[in-house]
């Protein structure tokens, strides 16, 4: 590339670099430094996670032993599952990403540089909250499933649930926050010249997984909603007796945990892309096929989640249905597994530590996935439900199919990381004790469970084969344990090893045209790329004749093509985020205590900060307004209205959860719908609501189009007409509340549960419809484009609240009175 001047690399240092402070430190939104807190973070939660394994292997290495006792286990198991799931995988493989996804894609930072620090202090914050519930014995106690009817207060009434409840919504927020980052960074910040189809597979990889996210937590934060209103208000969702059902949490959790194995599967399957090319030294092989399998996976995903329920007595109609599909996901993933081998065959591998751990992911993940497709076989899957067999297939899909590929990264990008490789003999001892210790400790599993042992036990009656295959699978937990701190001593010694320069594998992707560790800036001057492998083209020449010096600046593209079309001035560091994390913390801690006044306080301190957070952004932003060229401007779509949308997408998910709630009790779960002795909603006064909030739309509407022209004033009127609207809207609800309490309240049954809690929830995002709404007119006190995109995404969010409010009176009141 050009050279850049040393004063140029001054300038660029001075706005880049965090100075050496507590302040800077707990405030960077650097996405370097926050993937690297991730992959610490959820490293010492794997650990943590793995001394909860290795209790319960010493508990179940003879019959009958008292190592721990019935509570206890069913603590310390769930606690494993919820950590290895939720606090290790997914953040660790979150945290490869924060800090690869923008150098490979030739950005500066992440789209939403603050919204990513905000996610890993949410992250750690709902992690520590959790895991408060271990020292006072009041841990999760009911699996990282969770099933009700055994977490209705009824059979669990200590706080172990409400841990379980509250800690996944907390961690949720994280979750879809980074998601929604890694769409908008991957669409709108990639270099000129990369168009999708030169994004590398890595990126294709955490786009899905993004993707699924967006669509598949609302499930369970939902599903948590329902189950945390139930135990704490009296409410009836998941109990027969008020009208409720718990096989409906079966639904609910499983769209999304069988989309959560692919959240987690496809970062790795990302780490495999990334590896075997460069390993291999020559291009992948049938790229098109692999993206293709990638984001089937990833839809295919959400149509499989009954066959978790085969033994639930679901239809047989349905049955065949998700049999099909639970057999037909295997080809995809066969896909890229022929991808991965053909690469390798045709190419010159080199059998270094990185591409050992692929090859171990592969052949684990290859009989993890035989045996999932055995359970596609619904007499199989019924003979060996909640037997050590699935136990033996999810750790061969999720550790053989996740943790490998994490330890292959490690390897692989530890160079970029520090600047030094990792030894390689101590790399390949941890490969080979990892590798055995694993299989050891897993595959006597399938046979155990052939044999009769149910899965979830702390003890078991002295059997000639139990007493000896687990045995077995104790000892081999224990060589993997002893796999995983030799990486772990490699890792200390990671400052002995010589330096290796910029690009030790002779990679092929843009992380490694740059100097290790990379600048804060990353990249002096953007490149402009020409082909699937950038790092291998003999130049890379600049985006732009003169270099991105002149602040916190780094480029926009288009979201197809990845033409240029905006210079992007980026927020600095700030404290709001860690604020808001701690404000959700005090939120969480009230609700677990029933504080309500705590509650009430953390809510309300989490808004301030928000209106704090969007006021900073509002000044920053006036000082320098991003720099559209001129022949494309008529067409871009700021990265905040990218941010918007998706947060629509997440927020309609989550109103499809409840109302498909409402829809499976009102069919499957109760004989007549309202129950007999209350009365059919009334039409009138929900008639005019309707009239009322679809009507706001229009001003709200013509609102943003002035706001385009420059016509300020105008705008402001036609906004505030609509913040009236609402107003109106929200006064005569009240009306119905006042009148439908005198006969029917949440506590009564199921029917009044969802019936209030879809109406309420609705009613909150109109207030925070009417607050965007202040804050839009606020924005308007000058004909910028900041307050014309300002606008533009305020009337996006009305329109989708007055959208929701029309299925919501289809649904709960004019399906009901008809």
């Amino acid at each position: 590339m050009t050279t850049i001047s040393a004063e140029e690399l001054h300038t660029l240092e001075e706005h880049w670099r965090s100075p050496a402070t507590l302040r800077a430190w707990f405030a960077t939104v650097d996405h370097k430094r926050i993937g690297i807190r991730y992959l610490v973070t959820a490293f010492v939660f794997f650990l943590v996670g793995g001394i909860e394994a290795l209790v319960i292997r010493t508990q179940l290495a003879e019959p009958q032993l008292d190592v721990v006792g019935p509570e206890a286990y069913s603590q310390l198991f769930s606690m494993h599952g919820i950590t290895m799931i939720f606090l290790f995988i997914t953040p660790m493989l979150s945290g490869f990403g924060n800090y690869l996804v923008p150098l490979m894609i030739g950005s500066r930072d992440m789209a939403f540089p603050r919204l990513n620090a905000m996610s890993y202090w949410v992250y750690l914050a709902s992690g520590l909250f959790m895991y408060a519930s271990l020292p006072i014995g009041r841990a999760p106690d009911a699996g990282w499933f969770n099933y009700s009817p055994l977490t209705t207060e009824t059979y669990s009434p200590g706080h172990n649930i409400d841990f379980y409840a509250i800690g996944l919504i907390f961690l949720g927020i994280s979750t879809t926050a980074g998601a929604i980052n890694f769409i908008v960074s991957i669409f709108k910040l990639r270099a000129p010249g990369m168009s999708l189809n030169r994004l590398p597979l890595y990126c294709w990889a955490i786009l899905a997984m993004a993707f699924s996210v967006v669509f598949a937590i609302p499930a369970l934060t939902g599903a948590n909603i329902l189950l945390e209103l139930q135990r704490a208000f009296g409410f009836h969702v998941f109990d027969h007796e008020g009208g409720g059902d718990p096989i409906l949490w079966q639904h609910l959790f499983w769209i999304f945990g069988h989309p959560d194995v692919y959240i987690i599967f496809l970062p790795a399957i990302g780490i495999v892309s990334a590896i075997v090319p460069v390993m291999a030294r020559r291009p992948i092989v049938a790229y098109p096929w692999l993206v293709l399998a990638t984001l089937t996976t990833a839809f295919v995903g959400f149509g499989v989640w009954a066959h978790h329920m085969f033994a639930t007595g679901l239809p047989l109609v349905s049955l065949g249905f998700f049999s099909a599909a639970s057999a037909f996901i295997a080809i995809p993933s066969g896909v890229q597994v022929v991808g991965w081998i053909t690469t390798l065959w045709t190419g010159r591998p080199r059998f270094d530590t990185p591409l050992l751990f692929v090859i171990g992911f592969m052949l684990l993940f290859v009989i993890g996935g035989v045996t999932g497709v055995m359970f596609a076989v619904i007499p199989f899957d019924q003979s060996v439900t909640d037997s050590y067999f699935v136990v033996a297939h999810f750790h061969y899909v999720l550790f053989g199919g996740a943790v490998f590929p994490i330890f292959a990264g490690l390897y692989y990008w530890m160079p970029k990381f520090t600047g030094r490789r990792l030894g390689e003999g101590l790399g390949k001892l941890s490969f080979w004790l990892m590798f055995v210790g694993f299989n050891v400790a897993f595959f006597p599993m399938h046979i155990a469970g052939l044999a009769g042992m149910p899965r979830r036990v702390y003890t078991y009656h002295p059997s000639d084969m139990l007493d000896a295959l687990n045995l077995i699978s104790s000892i081999g937990a224990a060589i993997l344990v002893v796999g995983i701190a030799v990486t772990l001593v490699n890792i200390a010694l990671v400052r002995r090893q010589p330096l290796v320069g910029s690009d030790p594998w002779g990679g092929d992707t843009l992380e490694w045209t740059i100097p290790s560790p990379p600048p804060a800036y990353n990249f002096a001057r953007i490149p402009t790329v020409g082909s699937l492998h950038p790092a291998w083209e003999p130049t890379l020449e600049p985006a732009s004749e003169e270099p991105l010096v002149a602040g916190h600046l780094t480029i926009e593209s288009t979201p197809l093509e990845g033409v240029d079309d905006a210079v992007l001035e980026m927020p600095e560091g700030s404290l709001l985020p860690v604020w808001f994390a701690l404000a959700l913390l005090v939120a969480a801690t009230g609700t677990l205590m029933r504080w309500w006044w705590l509650a009430g306080a953390g809510a309300l301190a989490a808004v301030v900060v928000l209106v704090l957070w969007q006021r900073a952004n509002a000044v920053e932003q006036h000082e320098q307004i991003p720099v559209i060229t001129a022949d494309v401007a008529g067409s871009v779509r700021s990265t905040a209205w990218w941010g918007m949308g998706l947060l629509i997408a997440t927020e309609a998910m989550l109103f499809s959860i409840l109302l498909v709630s409402y829809l499976y009790l009102r069919f499957s779960a109760t004989p007549s719908w309202p129950p007999p002795g209350v009365e059919v909603p009334k039409l009138l006064l929900p008639t005019i609501m309707t009239v009322l909030l679809v009507a706001s739309s229009i001003p709200t509407h013509l609102g943003v189009r002035r706001a385009r022209a420059g016509e300020t004033s105008a705008a402001r009127v036609y906004l505030a007409m609509s913040l009236v609207l609402g107003a109106a809207f929200l006064t005569l609800q009240g009306f119905e509340y006042h009148d439908k309490l005198k006969h029917l309240s949440p506590r009564d049954n199921a029917y009044g549960t969802m019936f209030y809690t879809i109406t309420s929830f609705h009613a909150l995002h109109l207030i925070a419809g009417m607050a965007l709404l202040v804050w839009g007119i606020l924005q308007l006190d000058s004909a910028t484009d900041l307050g014309n995109r300002t606008v533009e995404n305020v009337g996006f969010y009305w329109h989708f609240v007055d959208v929701v409010w029309i299925a919501v009176f289809g649904i709960l009141y004019l399906s009901v009175a008809w």
